[in-house]
């Protein structure tokens, strides 16, 4: 039974009573396993090897499996790792004409295209495909959230525009939920360079454009005499104001602390302002990010004039 072991190892020790007879199992040597203790019953048809640590990726994989399905939102975007997602619960997808009981501890969603779910297997996941899972994702969260998902895959490399543009135009003639914020997340985006280097940067924009205050640039260079300078988390070039996002993530180690320092002296010296927030202002005082840049704004405008 070295294949069924094998596929122990690399399953984190989860295994289906149908993966078990494809690999050679006949049906009195599973049992003989359960009643052995060898391995323990998790659900109809799904088995874990005993003394196998139950680890959140194992669950996933045994909640997929238990309803034949697939991981799916935002278990599926912490599968794939997209940055800012770390859900514990666990979502599970299956299809619609599918009624599965349902399972402690696991939502269970339905879908009528589960032809179109891209599905992957994943750190031995059953899973839905990226842009799918993006999708799913826009179902269930609100616009800064899903904002935040399409920069991180958009970021990372991990999906480009119209990989989005295609998911969109594959499920919409069936107006799936999440199709509509999509959309106009796509209308209004679609093709923009300019993907903040942090999740902290949008969070910034996103509470200046809820103040009313617009007109700034995320990824801003900023140049003299043509020379680079610097790039600017967000910049509003016309009054030459600069706004550097400084999270622990992004800027707090050594090289990028002596590097920053550096970069706003020189940007500092041709003639910009430079404001720097941090995670824990806005965290415990998001107003005073809005009235430090909306007074900066109204003295450079005095300034000019």
């Amino acid at each position: 039974m070295s294949a069924i072991n094998h596929h122990l190892a690399q399953h984190h020790g989860v295994i289906s009573r149908a993966e078990a007879i494809k690999l050679g199992m006949t049906a009195s040597q599973l049992e003989y396993r359960l009643r052995s203790g060898r391995w323990e019953r998790l659900s109809p048809g799904v088995y874990r090897l005993t003394g196998a640590p139950p680890l959140w990726r194992g669950n996933v994989r045994a909640a997929a499996l238990s309803v034949q399905g697939l991981a799916s939102h935002g278990t599926a975007a912490t599968v794939h790792r997209i940055d800012g997602w770390d859900q514990r619960r666990i979502e599970v997808v299956v299809s619609q004409d599918r009624k599965p009981s349902r399972r402690r501890g696991i939502t269970i969603h339905r879908s009528t295209q589960m032809t179109l779910a891209d599905a992957c297997e994943l750190h031995a996941i059953p899973v839905t495909g990226l842009a799918r899972t993006v999708l799913d994702v826009a179902a269930v969260v609100g616009p800064k959230r899903l904002e935040w998902t399409v920069d991180a895959v958009l970021r990372g490399g991990l999906l480009e525009w119209p990989d989005l543009y295609a998911i969109w135009a594959r499920h919409s003639a069936k107006g799936r939920d999440g199709c509509g914020k999509l959309h106009a997340l796509l209308e209004r985006r679609y093709g923009d360079k300019a993907i903040p280097d942090s999740k902290f940067n949008r969070m910034v924009g996103q509470l200046l454009n809820d103040a009313g205050i617009d007109g700034f640039l995320y990824e801003h260079e900023i140049l003299k005499d043509g020379r680079f300078l610097a790039r600017a988390d967000l910049a509003f070039p016309q009054e030459r104001l600069a706004i550097e996002c400084d999270s622990k993530t992004w800027h707090l180690n050594n090289h990028a602390f002596e590097a920053d320092r550096t970069r706003q002296n020189r940007v500092t010296i041709s003639g910009w302002t430079v404001l720097q927030f941090t995670w824990k202002t806005y965290k415990e005082s998001p107003v005073s990010i809005v009235n430090d840049v909306y007074n900066a704004r109204a003295l450079l405008h005095q300034k000019a004039n």
